[in-house]
């Protein structure tokens, strides 16, 4: 738009008026002066106008690449360094009263998080204006130790498991100690500064615009309240409040502003919301349309608090423009006025002294699906992670919201939710679910004591039951805390209720008792795939009797045909005669056999691979829950222009007055060209790398380690196996011994079809495992995967290997191996050395151990790359370090 400007000095305004050099066309005339030239008005350009462009390095995963040649010959380019650590030590010691001792503690774990390796670790890295904070927060003794305010402003109880790992070796190479922390907020009530008290600002003028929340408190906010009052009465005036949702940030936040007597604007954010509205808001005046100053501007001049909720769902480029108001105190608005610090004057609107802001957000990625809004900007803000309640925190807040729920079961309902939260935490289950799920429970009993805990549950819990593998998991966890219910109205009768979260519901239509037992069989195939429920005629349907199908009784063998699974109870599964659970296992067999005989598999080997596979069951279906959740940003929604309605194109302008009608932009998703991640085509590679090597095979009867890679491969094979997953994830399989670095076990675009393939391929890796010459090829097998993964060697997508750009996949190759590399002479830097260079071809490569001999593994572990290397002793394991490997590359 403005490379005319920058190199000929010369531009045409949509108006018409041409911007031209003063030199040549204005000769020596004042610069004021302006001609008309071919019937247009022109201005001169003068001499000393300069252009000053500040941005950050394109990011190579992202794929924007902003900086090309035409870009970079605009400018006269200048790369500013981080500052090194004698220039950072001055600013922390003139900056904050703090030791030498304590700086070079925060100087080290600075240095151990390198800009260019942060996307390994997925771990922030220290600005210049956190690290002050951080001293600022050691030197003012704010109860906390060095470790706990560095993990404060990095925000590290909202990282992943594996980051979390990493996050705390880092910790200990540094030297920074886990010491208890003190808080200084141990009063039972939300203390309010003087600083309040005596302030002007509890005089509201506006009180309808003072928030009246329904809050309690409860210790956990209480520490958290009393936190933010103290920064804020000592002149903080940009909070950053992130965490999942659920958990009370709104809350804890319209409590602060109804203490104070605080007034308070409020915007909520979506993922269509642009620059422009946020400092202008439409509305309906006497049938016309009237643009009038948002809640941000009306805050600014007011010196109310603006709270930006849901901060997480608006484009990058919007919340980014908040960084110049927090930053520098200045904000240009879209009509031209401009928001400044400490003076006013015609277009200008000055900040008052009271103004607050208070931005809201959930954390990014899965499940939640937003920007990184405290990567992008957090670092300007005081930020604070809002978690969950503390189990005897939450069972207060449930108590205060049901007084009449007995307490056991209120204690039994947050230690089930407490464990659900805690699975998240883990890796084991993706949403995080939180107090406000607890206490709509609670709530419903408390108004509807009739309904019972089921009920209540299945209110909360019902979308889940279209994943059969989750639902079952969350059965377990609610099945675990099994209540007791004793109603003083007696409307339910006392002793045990088992929270059936499975069971079908009459409100739905659907019978809560399964259809007379009659003679087991397979049923009739449905070729229209309808949903058959509580029935006994049709293969595949959920809940009935006799038939093939899922969460029914007495039927042949389980066939899912994608529909929600409803769950008969026990009782009715025990109703069952023995005579036909015979017969239905009679069938069963035979159907079994029928399909052995399909696939060409024995009786022995389909009973081998079960005895391996039944025990990770759990786990496969985890990874691929996991693998599902992992989102692509490359098909959010985008501006698509050329439309003929929406939002006005400013590009377009002139176009418009010529005719032209295809002149607006509105959100949506563009469409993309082949090969370039669109929907239904593969966006990542992966090639995984096992280890087939003597000692695997030597040491298995020592630790197993053997049986836990076949676990592994046959864990990623099954947790492939899914339409879902083929479409985005593109992934072959290689094996290496002591006689090759690259045995095929699965080519890319060819997974294996059937349970007699994957045994096949758990076989070849026993076999060369076995016979193989002694020798160890990690190395060359690492090194030769980063090369194969980029080779244009997949399946035809409806596309051929020509038309597509594979240039914009996502490459990975994980090489899985036990750590006895020491023994053949191999040094870790050798290791090391190989998965950086994967960086110089667009390549990441970790490395998962498996086994271990001693320290082995912890010890190379330590020696790679931060991020690049994990140790995974027990198979539970490998789902979330696969996954977190994946989702790290989408960041």
């Amino acid at each position: 738009t403005i490379h005319s400007l920058l190199v000929d000095r010369e531009i045409c305004l949509p108006d018409g008026t041409r911007l031209l050099r003063q030199r040549g066309y204005f000769g020596c005339e004042e610069p004021s002066i302006t001609r008309s030239i071919d019937g247009s008005i022109a201005l001169p350009v003068h001499d000393s106008f300069r252009v000053i462009a500040l941005a950050s390095p394109p990011i190579e995963s992202s794929n924007v690449h902003w900086l090309n040649d035409e870009t970079a010959s605009m400018f006269s380019t200048l790369f500013v360094t981080q500052p090194n650590d004698s220039c950072l030590r001055k600013i922390l010691l003139t900056k904050c009263d703090c030791d030498n001792v304590l700086v070079d503690k925060v100087l080290r774990f600075n240095s151990l998080l390198p800009k260019e390796k942060a996307s390994d670790c997925g771990v922030m890295t220290l600005s210049v204006r956190n690290m002050i904070r951080i001293c600022k927060l050691c030197a003012n003794n704010s109860g906390g130790s060095l470790r706990s305010n560095i993990s404060h402003v990095l925000m590290a109880d909202l990282l992943p498991y594996t980051q979390r790992q990493i996050l705390s070796r880092i910790f200990d190479e540094a030297g920074i100690e886990d010491l208890p922390t003190k808080s200084l907020f141990s009063s039972t009530s939300i203390n309010i500064p003087a600083f309040f008290t005596n302030h002007t600002r509890q005089l509201s003028s506006r009180p309808e615009m003072v928030p009246a929340p329904v809050f309690f408190d409860i210790p956990s906010q209480i520490e958290c309240a009393n936190s933010l009052l103290m920064e804020w009465a000592c002149g903080e005036r940009a909070f950053l409040l992130l965490g999942n949702q659920g958990v009370g940030k709104n809350k804890i936040t319209d409590r602060l502003m109804q203490l104070t007597n605080v007034e308070r604007e409020y915007i909520q954010l979506h993922r269509d919301s642009t620059v422009g509205q946020l400092t202008l808001s439409p509305s309906l005046r006497d049938g016309k349309v009237v643009w009038e100053d948002s809640p941000l501007v009306r805050a600014v001049e007011r010196g109310c608090a603006l709270v930006i909720d849901e901060a997480d769902k608006a484009p990058v480029e919007v919340v980014r423009t908040l960084k110049c108001l927090v930053e520098d105190g200045e904000m240009l608005l879209a009509d031209g006025r401009k928001i400044v610090t400490g003076r006013s004057g015609d277009g200008l609107i000055r900040i008052h002294p009271d103004f607050t802001l208070w931005v809201l957000a959930n954390r990014p990625g899965h499940p939640f699906l937003g920007n990184d809004f405290f990567r992008e900007v957090g670092d300007c803000f005081s930020c604070h992670t809002i978690s969950n309640p503390d189990f005897e925190s939450e069972v207060l807040l449930l108590q205060s919201y049901a007084p009449n729920v007995p307490l056991g079961v209120t204690q039994k309902v947050a230690s089930a939710f407490s464990h659900l939260r805690k699975l998240s935490d883990d890796g084991d289950i993706a949403y995080p679910y939180s107090t406000r799920e607890a206490v709509s429970v609670i709530t419903h009993l408390e108004a509807y004591p009739e309904d019972g805990i089921s009920k209540a549950i299945n209110n909360v819990l019902d979308m889940d039951s279209f994943d059969p593998s989750l639902y079952e998991e969350l059965y377990r966890v609610f099945a675990k805390y099994d209540i007791s219910v004793n109603w003083e109205s007696g409307s339910i009768d006392g002793g045990k209720l088992r929270i059936d979260i499975l069971k079908q519901r009459k409100e739905e239509g659907i019978s809560t008792n399964p259809p007379e037992l009659g003679a087991p069989k397979i049923g009739k195939w449905d070729e229209n795939n309808d949903p058959h429920v509580g029935g006994n005629q049709w293969t595949g349907g959920t809940g009935g009797s006799d038939t093939a199908g899922l969460g029914g009784r007495g039927g042949p063998y389980r066939l899912d045909r994608g529909h929600k699974v409803h769950q008969v109870t026990d009782e009715a599964k025990a109703a069952v005669s023995d005579e036909a659970a015979a017969i239905a296992r009679e069938i069963g067999q035979k159907a079994l056999q029928d399909k052995l005989k399909e696939i060409g598999m024995s009786k022995h080997e389909y009973e081998m691979y079960e005895e391996l596979v039944r025990p990770i069951r759990g786990y496969i279906a985890n990874l691929r829950r996991s693998l599902s959740s992992v989102q692509d940003k490359r098909v959010e929604r985008t501006w698509v222009k050329g439309q003929n309605y929406g939002e006005l194109d400013d590009a377009k302008l002139i176009d418009g007055v010529a005719g032209e009608t295809y002149i607006y932009k509105r959100r949506g998703f563009q469409e993309q060209e082949p090969g370039s991640g669109a929907p239904g085509q593969p966006t990542k590679r992966l090639r995984f790398v096992m280890d087939c090597s003597g000692s695997m095979y030597r040491f298995n009867s020592q630790d197993e380690r053997l049986t836990r890679s076949l676990k592994a491969a046959a864990l990623i094979m099954e947790a492939f196996d899914d339409d879902a997953t083929r479409a985005r994830f593109d992934y072959s399989m290689v094996a290496h011994s002591g006689d090759s670095h690259c045995i095929p076990l699965i080519q890319f675009g060819n997974p294996p079809k059937n349970a007699k393939d994957r045994i096949k391929i758990l076989q070849t890796m026993v076999a060369h495992s076995q016979f193989c010459w002694t020798g160890d090829n990690t190395l060359p097998a690492v090194k030769a995967a980063i090369k194969d993964v980029q080779q244009n060697n997949s399946i035809d997508y409806n596309v051929s290997v020509d038309e597509r750009n594979f240039g914009s996949l996502e490459h990975i190759v994980v090489a899985i191996s036990d750590a006895n590399l020491s023994r053949y002479g191999i040094h870790p830097r050798e290791l090391r050395s190989i998965l950086l260079k994967g960086n110089d071809e667009k390549v990441k490569a970790y490395c998962i151990f498996i086994a271990s001999l001693g320290s082995q593994a912890e010890d190379l572990k330590k020696a790679l790359p931060a991020g690049r290397g994990f140790v995974c002793m027990q198979t539970g394991d490998l789902p979330k370090v696969v996954r977190d490997i994946i989702s790290r590359q989408m960041e």
